[in-house]
């Protein structure tokens, strides 16, 4: 029985030294740190990807893109930010020539979806890309974002 405490104390001991010097280091480990969704994609490609909201305002105000919601079509028509298309990014590969033939391979793209845990943006944006729409660029959470800041939105239909 005394063996096991000593054993106990010692790992306890090595414990404490060990997490109070990776304090002070100036390299230490990040032990705890909250997990985000862009954690659990290739954080270079959402980098790629991603536009900020300001960004992809500024493209709006000036009609030099065009708005792509990602969500399925019942969701699209429950509102949307004013004059995107829907193309629900399940629905994306069967949809390739009608893509092509309506949007232009030079003009900026900017898909979005709704809800902070929401990535079918992201993988729109990826599928254009691929495509060849080299501009393609996801609005993370993008239509609460744009809603929150009284962006303009196309009323329901139903």
């Amino acid at each position: 029985m005394k063996a096991l405490s000593q054993i106990i104390g010692i790992f306890f001991l090595v414990g404490v030294a060990g997490f109070g010097s990776n304090m002070f280091r100036s390299d230490s480990l990040h032990l705890w740190r909250p997990v985000h969704i862009e954690s659990r994609a290739n954080a270079s490609e959402i980098d790629r990807l991603s536009i900020s909201l300001k960004q992809a305002e500024q493209l709006y105000q000036t009609d030099q893109a065009i708005f792509v919601d990602a969500r399925p079509g019942s969701a699209y028509q429950s509102g949307h930010i004013k004059g995107a298309i829907n193309l629900p990014w399940q629905q994306a590969e069967e949809r390739v020539l009608e893509i092509v033939e309506r949007i232009p391979m030079d003009k900026p793209v900017v898909t979005y979806c709704d809800g902070d845990a929401c990535n079918l943006s992201h993988h729109l944006a990826k599928f254009l890309k691929d495509l060849g729409y080299a501009r393609a660029r996801s609005l993370h959470n993008g239509l609460s974002r744009w809603q929150a800041m009284g962006l303009p939105l196309a009323e329901s239909k139903g």
